[in-house]
């Protein structure tokens, strides 16, 4: 049978037969499907010798180490080149650092030119060099000749997202390579943060998953969505509604941040790369978070967890729990260690992460002044607490509780929601039994197959919406998630100080309010 792909003249031929062979040939059996493929998110040692809390890939031949962070709505992969742009007095050692990592294209041998048709759209506003390259996933799957995007200028973006990006877009290139190539059964994915706090007990590696989630660290009843159509306020699609939000104190007792406020529901969007727990509106919610917690006197971190708020030296920092409920009947707990952690920057001069000891972050952004009608966010640090599934072929995500553990009970999701447990070598097309799952309670294990979530990928004709719908978000916004206009409006009683940098360092300028940052 021949096949003839039809689509409109902005999509690239390849990309074109890519999406439509996706779509004819069937990757699984009934009963069998390819094993999903994990990946630790940890603190990955980049070429520098530093580390960077990300998903360890490598590029080129020999193959060189990346950070990379999941991204939206980018369709892409990239990354910086050895000029990673970074501004200021930044030495090279900590560029590497903030970037993630940075590419030398002289150093591979396997670098090669992109044809035009090799990638999908993006409509990106940056400058690039589309280049192709090994893109290793895991020591068994490495793709060669990937399409990858290298930046030749500041994203502008700032401490939201300033490094390697692997675009989870609904055009995911990496997803469609992975799908084609039979190496996952949709193009779903999952995701657990992990934990950072302060101590060793409360740290814990997380993890991402191609193609399924890990049953092990969900906990209690899963809760799907409908993913919503990109927009200029959230460009995952992600929305959720939280009813609540309550402090948990030590005591026992708890209080609500929704007290004698009117509408009960805070429409939400989840960005799972943004760091921090949430972005919070200054009043009511986090004027009444102060009020609560006795909290009153706030700066500004410029350093990992970026723009959350920061206590200064003598203020009373709260040492409960928080928890957040949503519409679904969801509840997430994030405790304390989670919640409240010390200030972590990146040294401009080695490259280094150093903690500040003396200064401790509230990973909550207060939404203020010019950003004050902006829709909400949850982030990373959301996914240290809740687990996290997408499946593109189902228009759907799902969130569970988490249950941070070692252990692990990896399934697959094929394209019609359902849980795979025997996986399918991608090869010989044989079955083999999963792998056996440490001990968990039942309710950990009680998981409804028809629910398991996705993302749909709509007709061909809805792509190219998709396409200009990322262009305008990008164009008219200017990534209005990520960096709209610094807040300029007090944290009462006492108001911070404004800054003049917004470097990735401790060291501040005061008493200059700063400019609003946007791409060239």
């Amino acid at each position: 049978m021949s096949i003839r792909c039809c689509s409109p003249p902005h999509i690239g031929t390849a990309q074109k037969c890519l999406i439509l062979v996706s779509a004819l040939i069937p990757l699984v059996s009934a009963d069998c499907a390819p094993p999903p493929i994990p990946i630790n998110i940890e603190n990955v040692t980049l070429p520098n010798n530093e580390i960077s809390r990300g998903l360890g890939m490598s590029v080129g031949n020999p193959p060189q180490k990346f950070s990379f962070l999941p991204a939206w709505p980018l369709n892409n992969t990239y990354v910086f080149g050895s000029n990673g742009y970074c501004t200021g007095s930044w030495s090279d050692s900590a560029c590497t650092t903030l970037r993630g990592g940075q590419y030398d294209k002289v150093g591979s041998t396997t670098r090669g030119s992109a044809d035009s048709d090799a990638y999908p759209t993006d409509g990106s506003l940056y400058k690039l060099e589309i280049i192709t390259d090994n893109l290793t996933i895991t020591d068994n799957v490495t793709f060669p000749d990937f399409a990858l995007g290298i930046s030749l200028a500041d994203w502008g973006l700032e401490g939201y997202h300033p490094r390697a990006s692997l675009g989870l877009g609904p055009n995911s290139s990496v997803l469609h390579a992975l799908q084609s190539a039979r190496r996952i059964a949709s193009r779903s994915w999952s995701m657990f943060w992990g934990q950072t706090g302060a101590t060793e007990n409360t740290q814990l590696d997380g993890s991402f998953i191609f193609g399924g989630y890990d049953r092990a660290k969900v906990s209690g009843n899963e809760y799907s969505y409908d993913l919503s159509p990109l927009s200029e306020d959230c460009a995952t699609g992600m929305v959720v509604t939280i009813t609540d939000i309550s402090l948990e104190y030590p005591n026992g007792t708890s209080a609500s941040l929704f007290s004698d406020i009117k509408s009960a529901a805070l429409a939400t969007c989840l960005i799972p790369d943004l760091p921090w727990l949430m972005t919070l509106p200054y009043n009511p919610y986090f004027v009444n978070f102060q009020s609560l917690t006795n909290a009153s006197d706030f700066d500004r971190s410029f350093g990992i967890n970026y723009y959350t708020m920061v206590y200064n030296q003598n203020a009373q920092i709260y040492d409960g729990d928080m928890t957040i409920k949503l519409s679904s009947g969801l509840s997430v707990r994030i405790s304390n260690d989670q919640l409240v952690v010390p200030r972590l920057l990146i040294d401009r001069d080695s490259g280094e992460l150093v903690t500040n000891s003396t200064e401790t972050s509230l990973l909550i952004n207060s939404l203020q002044g010019g950003n004050s009608d902006d829709l909400p966010q949850l982030g990373r640090n959301f996914l240290s607490s809740a687990y996290l599934m997408v499946n593109q072929d189902a228009n759907k995500f799902t969130l569970w509780a988490a249950n941070p553990t070692i252990n692990e009970d990896i399934v697959a999701v094929d394209s019609n929601n359902k849980v795979i447990e025997e996986f399918c070598d991608p090869t010989t097309r044989g079955s083999t039994p999963s792998p056996s799952a440490q001990p968990a309670s039942s309710s950990e294990r009680k998981l409804s197959r028809a629910a398991i979530a996705g993302i749909a990928v709509g007709s061909v004709a809805g792509v190219g919406t998709t396409a200009g719908i990322v262009f305008m978000y990008m164009k008219r916004q200017k990534v209005k998630a990520y960096i709209k206009s610094q807040i300029t409006s007090p944290v009462e009683p006492k108001a911070p100080p404004a800054y003049g940098t917004l470097e990735l360092h401790g060291t501040s300028i005061p008493d200059r309010p700063p400019e609003p940052q946007e791409l060239p």
